[in-house]
C-alpha cells in the first residue's frame, strides 16, 4: 500500500492551522477600555490611533484645564514620540496605553 498521497494530504491539512499569530512587525493592542480607560474620541483627528481619554478613577489626577489627556498604544512608539515632540508630557502607562498630557494652548 502506498502511503505517500495520505501523508501529503495530512501534511497539508496540518500546515494550514500552524501559525495564526499576527506577523512579527504588526502592532497589536486592545482598545483603551480593555485597560480600564475611557476613550472619548480619536486624537489628533478622526483617523487618529491615539485617543482622548476621559475621566475615571485611573485618570482623575491627570485631568485639568491646561491640557488634554491622550492615550497612545504602547506599541505605537512613533506616535508617542510625535506627541512628545509636540510638547506632550508622558505621565503614566496603564495596561497597553501610554498616557500623555498635551497642552491646550
Amino acid at each position: 500500500m502506498n502511503y505517500t498521497p495520505f501523508a501529503a494530504a495530512l501534511l497539508i491539512a496540518t500546515l494550514g492551522g500552524c501559525d495564526t499569530s499576527p506577523p512579527s512587525g504588526a502592532a497589536s493592542y486592545g482598545p483603551p477600555e480593555a485597560s480600564g480607560l475611557v476613550a472619548a474620541r480619536p486624537y489628533p483627528d478622526a483617523d487618529g490611533t491615539c485617543q482622548v481619554i476621559g475621566e475615571n478613577e485611573l485618570t482623575v489626577e491627570y485631568l485639568g484645564d491646561a491640557s488634554v489627556l491622550v492615550g497612545c498604544p504602547v506599541v505605537e512608539t512613533v506616535l508617542i514620540e510625535e506627541r512628545l515632540s509636540e510638547g506632550a508630557t508622558q505621565v503614566d502607562t496603564i495596561g497597553e496605553w501610554v498616557l500623555l498630557m498635551v497642552p491646550t494652548g
